[in-house]
């Protein structure tokens, strides 16, 4: 409970920090960026601790930590002083934004807290890997931190995400392993409450109330926080016995078939169902899978426990379209001139869309589109003056100007983040056409239902407001269609190139039919967002409703291309592509179609599908579908943590992530807490062992560096390399070797101080290696069968030990 609050109050500490710089730049929207303070401030404070500890001369320490908050809190005092009446004035008027927000807060906050601590271990998926990192950092005394694990070498991966948790960490005193439990139950809070806000501003924007901004505001968040797919309902069904075999084959979900049907209950008895439902799209024949993909979404992320980039992000991408929005309300003319006039204001932008990158890079490109959509479009109603069409001298002074303004902004925003990509290497290798199957319509709608519908009406439902004429918007319409055809174009060219240069990857699961069944639908609904944002703000400069439209143009314009295209990788496929673009996507349909909700609403009465019957038939249907991807929530949460069960109980909770070492491995977890709290600086050498297993334990729950931990993750941030196979034959040197001197070599060429032997150790490399260690090296720790030694040659920085005069448990 004490790390709880510790946590609570340093977040709501640093959100009162930044409010009053928030208030100066979120000057356009109605709740001045109350609801986005919190991010906000954990960025800013981040950065700057970030870019001290890159100097080398300031320490990475959390004295540091302090001295940036008092910086920060008296610059935020003075500007506070200074616009006190503006800020006071503006807490009277919207006191009940700011209580609604905090209550939202709150709320979203405790119930991670209370999902995570029901399954706190970090001990499967990416947990390891994610945990080593927050601990590499929070053991830096300079940056960039030490990859934990491949010793001597910086971190090469988007880790700006772990680096504000382990922040947070350094600053509340807590140990590593609650950390990253509390930063996996704050993200689902920080996200919820910029959805309500971004959702709200645009509401009240629109002209819309309090409550209805609040009402839509907590509908977003709700939606974006708990809302699954739709696969999770056909568990349901599966498990009540409905639809025979040729039904569930035609499915084709694996673990979806008629064996296990008519099981009764109302959720199914497997621990692990659940993980089904991000696995939803593809194409088995014979047992094999064609098109294996990830279909994750964020109520999977926080209920599984990664504390992940994609996941990470959430907490951060309201921020960085909340100063989108705000730029879409300027009175200024953008371009150029307006960089020259509110430089601060830009360097914000771009601090906050490099931050993005850093964050999780495959947001970098989106984002960066999305804000040059917005800028272009307000461009566009600028350059107009009032006239009526768009003429192509009018599309191309707007696009000059947002070129101007956005080619600074961006490649400050690289520049800001240098020394990140100055230490990242990737095993990207281009943009190839997707050659094997698309997929199916029906796996589509069951992955993407929900946001794709509400996205879908929204784009529908305004269209014949939007007031789009041929002869007013031919260029407009000519190029969305120009444009939406180009992918398309590409795709089959670059499907014949492979044909003629690449034979080995052969085309014989290519499938057209299909893939224009999703794709065509998906372009088209992006053509019509598109068109219709650009004639919204050349009607009406103002008008807030191009945004949420750019947001769909963006997201569906994504989905068809994940059918044409994937980024190469060492899987060779487009599953992560899949994973990462679907992620965005339903980031960014949920805001456009709860915002599309209000706007329903709001011309309920007008428009097209104005038949009483159409009208409730479709309300019902976007209920029902609500309703059924609300099943998977409830069986999930309470499958995984027990909630809701006659047995369950509220006590005997941890948020230590480690808490099941203690119990399963005693002397495991005493020599972790022996390196963590007691040991002198150094690496450490422990097994290697493949992915996804107890291998790289130690230096994961530590933060200190083995010589190679997970190789397969090393591969995929690093590339092929020699290196993996070197590492690994030295790691078994070191403890196979009878010759000591041999093994000591070793550990001098990689900087080893601690030699980590335990059951792990014993089972892979046991040999008379191990038995010689104490010929050579000091027997510093030892509890059961775990003993860790240490080079003589290094010394012995001890403190006072809480073990005795050698180390034991």
């Amino acid at each position: 409970m004490v790390a709880v609050l510790l946590w609570f109050l340093a977040v709501q500490g640093l959100g009162l920090l930044a409010f009053p710089l928030a208030f100066l730049l979120f000057r356009k929207l109605p709740d001045r960026g109350y609801t986005l303070a919190k991010p906000f401030g954990l960025v800013l404070a981040s950065y700057a601790f970030w870019i001290l500890g890159l100097t080398g001369l300031i320490p990475a320490s959390r004295w540091t930590i302090f001295a940036i908050l008092v910086a920060g809190g008296v610059f935020g005092g003075w500007a506070a002083w200074r616009h006190k009446d503006a800020i006071l004035g503006f807490v009277r008027s919207e006191w009940k934004t700011i209580v609604a927000a905090e209550a939202l807060f709150l709320g979203m906050f405790a119930f991670w807290v209370l999902v995570t601590a029901d399954a706190p271990a970090i001990n499967h998926t990416e947990k390891p890997m994610d945990l080593g990192f927050l601990n590499a950092i929070l053991g830096s005394s300079a940056f960039p931190p030490e990859d934990p694990w491949l010793a001597g070498e910086p971190i090469s991966y988007y880790y700006f995400g772990h680096f504000m948790m382990a922040f947070l960490t350094r600053l509340t005193g807590l140990p590593g392993a609650i950390g990253y439990n509390l930063g996996v139950s704050l993200v689902p809070a920080l996200a919820g409450v910029g959805i309500f806000g971004l959702v709200g501003n645009l509401v009240r924007l629109s002209k819309g109330g309090w409550r209805a901004a609040s009402a839509f505001g907590w509908v977003g968040a709700g939606f974006l926080i708990f809302l699954s797919n739709l696969a999770g309902f056909l568990e349901f069904l599966h498990l009540r016995g409905w639809g025979g075999p040729g039904f569930w084959g035609w499915v084709g979900i694996k673990g979806l078939d008629g064996s296990a049907a008519g099981a009764g209950g109302w959720f199914p008895g497997e621990p692990w169902w659940w993980w089904r439902a991000t696995r939803v799209i593809d194409t088995v024949r014979e047992g094999q899978s064609l098109d294996y993909t990830i279909t994750e979404f964020p109520l999977f992320s926080f209920a599984l426990g990664d504390l992940h980039p994609h996941m990470l992000s959430l907490a951060f991408l309201p921020l960085f379209l909340g100063v989108v929005l705000n730029l879409s309300q300027s009175t200024r003319e953008l371009g150029l001139g307006w960089l020259r006039r509110r430089p601060v204001e830009g360097a914000a932008v771009a601090l906050l869309l490099g931050s993005l990158a850093f964050i999780n890079t495959w947001d970098l490109p989106v984002f960066a589109a999305i804000l040059g959509a917005v800028v272009f479009a307000k461009c566009v109603g600028q350059t107009l003056q009032g006239a009526v069409v768009i003429s192509p001298g009018v599309m191309v002074r707007a696009a000059v100007a947002c070129a101007a303004m956005v080619g600074p902004i961006a490649a400050l925003a690289v520049a800001l983040f240098g020394p990140f990509y100055w230490t990242l290497n990737s095993q990207a290798g281009g943009v190839l056409p997707v050659t094997g199957p698309g997929s199916r319509p029906f796996l589509f709608l069951l992955a993407m239902g929900v946001p794709v519908i509400l996205g879908a009406g929204l784009v529908v439902k305004q269209w014949g407001g939007a007031n789009v004429s041929w002869r007013n918007d031919r260029v407009v319409v000519g190029l969305a269609v120009a444009g939406c055809a180009l992918p398309l174009l590409v795709w089959a060219a670059a499907v014949g190139w492979v044909w003629l240069f690449m034979p080995e990857v052969g085309l014989a699961n290519l499938t057209v039919g299909n893939r224009l069944l999703v794709t065509l639908p998906l372009l088209a609904l992006s053509g019509m967002a598109a068109v219709s944002a650009l004639r919204r703000v050349a009607d009406d400069e103002k008008s807030a409703v191009f945004f949420p439209l750019t947001l769909a143009a963006a997201a569906f314009f994504l989905l068809a291309a994940a059918e044409l295209f994937f980024l190469l990788d060492l899987f060779g496929n487009r599953m992560n592509t899949v994973f990462k673009v679907y992620y965005q996507s339903w980031f960014l349909l949920t805001i456009a179609g709860v915002w599309g909700l209000y706007y329903w609403g709001r011309h309920w009465r007008t428009g097209a599908l104005t038949r009483p019957v159409v009208k409730y038939s479709l309300g019902l249907a976007i209920a029902a579908l609500v309703a059924a991807s609300l099943y998977y929530p409830v069986g999930m949460i309470s499958t995984r943590t027990g909630i809701g069960s006659p047995d369950y109980r509220f006590t005997d909770k941890t948020l230590h992530g480690l808490a099941f070492v203690e119990r399963s491995d005693p002397g495991e977890y005493a020599a972790v807490e022996w390196l963590n709290s007691v040991a002198g600086p150094g690496r450490i050498v422990e097994a290697v062992g493949n992915d996804y297993s107890d291998h790289g334990r130690i230096s994961a729950s530590t933060g200190r560096a083995t010589i190679l931990g997970w190789p397969g993750h090393e591969q995929q941030w690093r590339g092929e390399g020699d290196f993996l196979g070197e590492r690994t034959e030295d790691v078994r040197r070191i403890y196979q070797s009878p010759d000591g001197e041999g093994a000591l070599e070793i550990l001098k060429k990689h900087d080893i101080r601690y030699v980590y032997v335990g059951r792990r150790e014993r089972t892979k490399y046991a040999s008379q290696g191990i038995t010689n260690f104490g010929e050579f090296m000091t027997t510093a720790f030892a509890c059961g069968e775990v003993v860790i030694f240490e080079r003589r040659d290094e010394g012995r920085l001890r403190s006072s030990s809480i073990f005795g005069e050698r180390d034991t448990c």
